[in-house]
């Protein structure tokens, strides 16, 4: 069975526990913060060594097989987590004896396969997770949207005894990006600012910290909109945090190709959702919404011979010996004259 956050928050409630876990998707916060509300749940905050084994990924196939058959002792459960095994790099054998040791967990023992911090997928991992859906439960966490994790945070900001308004908590998300962490993270930093009171815009502009993508983005619209002193700012800022050129290149080229996207999408008739599922946005479609709204300042072509430009800069930096900022800040001008001629 597959479950979504709220149907596994519900499961773990009732205690009525699987024999086989797989907690795995694109929200490593989540996946973490969950195996480690299961483990609790089953083996108390003080999990007793005898009952409770922890394997990474270096573990043998064989210490997960004598684990699992482990009668717990003084407990309900004998419990196996295993964190971040690359089952892609498993020889046949041992993946062929994993499979094996899956279909035959005795009752008293739950084995929970968690990925907190790996992004897998092939063959193998495919197989495990049609093993989890028949043996026992996985739980998919992929990432929240825009509004839901500005919701998120609302929720957040309230516990920690601050509040703010669901606006300005879309410009948190807005500039630090989507990543749960960095998002905790920051609302930690202004909750301690405000001491109570109301994260209010300027506090917001004051403290958090934007991430390349946002930087960057911002950095193109002010492109477009020849504001040439304001791209350069923010460009100053990249190169004062040694953000390398080569990075700061690869997420300019993220931005226009989203910019064109969008363009040719809407020339087409296309969806952006369309846009969206075809290019593996995810949860990120809402990117090529303010694409859309920005890269009407900019012409087609202008867009093409900006790219164009993108490229040849990425080139040089990658085969010659030239100063890498010269070549960004060179950059800029260019894609500053080219939207110009549009």
């Amino acid at each position: 069975m597959v479950v979504n956050e709220s149907e596994f928050k519900k499961h773990i409630k009732t205690k009525e526990f699987q024999n086989l876990y797989i907690i795995t998707g694109g929200e490593k916060f989540l996946v973490k913060h969950y195996t480690n509300t299961l483990v609790t749940k089953i083996m108390g905050n003080e999990p007793p060594e005898f009952n409770f084994h922890n394997f990474d990924d270096s573990c043998e196939i064989n210490q997960i097989a004598v684990s699992v058959d482990v009668v717990p002792f003084m407990s309900e459960y004998n419990c196996v987590k295993v964190t971040d095994l690359n089952v892609e790099k498993l020889k046949k054998d041992d993946f062929d004896s994993l499979k094996e040791i899956i279909k035959n967990i005795p009752k008293t023992t739950i084995v929970i396969f968690t990925f907190p911090t790996l992004d897998i997928s092939g063959k193998n991992y495919n197989s495990l997770l049609t093993l989890g859906k028949k043996q026992g439960i996985v739980a998919d966490f992929q990432r929240y949207d825009s509004h839901s994790l500005s919701k998120q945070l609302v929720d957040a900001v309230y516990k920690r005894g601050c509040t703010i308004t669901l606006a300005n908590a879309g410009k948190i998300v807005d500039y630090a990006g989507t990543d749960l962490t960095a998002l905790q993270n920051e609302i930690d930093k202004l909750c301690a600012y405000a001491d109570g009171g109301e994260i209010t815009l300027d506090i917001i502009d004051s403290l958090v910290h934007i991430n390349l993508e946002t930087k960057v983005y911002y950095m193109a619209d002010h492109i477009i909109c020849n504001r040439v002193e304001k791209a350069y700012r923010e460009l100053d800022i990249l190169f004062y945090q040694k953000t390398e050129p080569i990075s700061i290149v690869s997420a300019i080229a993220t931005a226009y190709i989203d910019l064109y996207r969008s363009r040719v999408a809407g020339e087409n008739g296309i969806p952006l959702s369309t846009v969206a599922k075809d290019f593996n946005y995810g949860k990120r479609e809402f990117v090529l919404s303010k694409a859309a709204r920005s890269g009407r300042r900019i012409s087609t072509n202008a867009l093409r011979k900006s790219i164009s430009e993108i490229i040849n800069t990425d080139q040089k930096l990658k085969s010659t010996t030239t100063d890498g900022r010269t070549l960004v800040e060179k950059l800029i001008a260019k894609l500053t004259l080219i939207a110009g001629e549009g």
